[in-house]
C-alpha cells in the first residue's frame, strides 16, 4: 500500500474547495441578468433574431470563454493566496478564511464587472 492509502480523499491536492467547480455558471448568470433587465426595458429590441443572438449565442459563448477564463483566474489568485498566507501565517484560521473570502469576493465582483460591461456592448452593437 502507498503513501495515500490512509487518505480517504486519495490523491487529492490539497487547497483545493470542497467538490468540483462549476465552471461558467457566474459569467453566464450576469451575461442573462444583464439582458432581462434590458428586455423588460424595452421588449422590441429583443424581438426576432436579436434575443436569439444575445440569448442562445451570446450565454454559450460567455459561458465558455467566461468560465475557462474565470477558473484559470481564480487558480491564479488561489495559488498567489496560498503562497503568500503561508510565509505570514503557517496554519488556517479565522483571519486567512476572511482574506481568501475577501479575495473570492474581489475576483468575482471584477468578472461581474467585466461581463456587465461586454453585455451592454453586445446590446449596444445589437440596437
Amino acid at each position: 500500500m502507498g503513501k495515500g492509502s490512509d487518505d480517504p480523499k486519495g490523491a487529492e491536492p490539497k487547497g483545493e474547495g470542497p467538490g468540483p467547480e462549476i465552471v461558467g455558471v457566474w459569467p453566464a448568470a450576469v451575461w442573462i441578468i444583464v439582458g432581462a433587465g434590458h428586455y423588460l426595458n424595452d421588449p422590441d429590441h429583443f424581438a426576432g433574431w436579436k434575443g436569439a443572438l444575445y440569448f442562445v449565442l451570446g450565454t454559450g459563448l460567455v459561458a465558455l470563454v467566461g468560465g475557462i477564463a474565470s477558473l484559470s483566474t481564480r487558480r491564479t489568485v488561489a495559488g498567489i493566496q496560498e503562497r503568500l498566507l503561508k510565509e505570514v501565517r503557517h496554519r488556517r484560521d479565522l483571519t486567512t478564511w476572511v482574506i481568501a473570502l475577501g479575495l473570492r469576493g474581489l475576483v468575482g465582483l471584477g468578472e461581474a464587472v467585466l461581463v456587465t460591461l461586454l453585455a451592454l456592448s453586445a446590446v449596444a452593437m445589437l440596437g
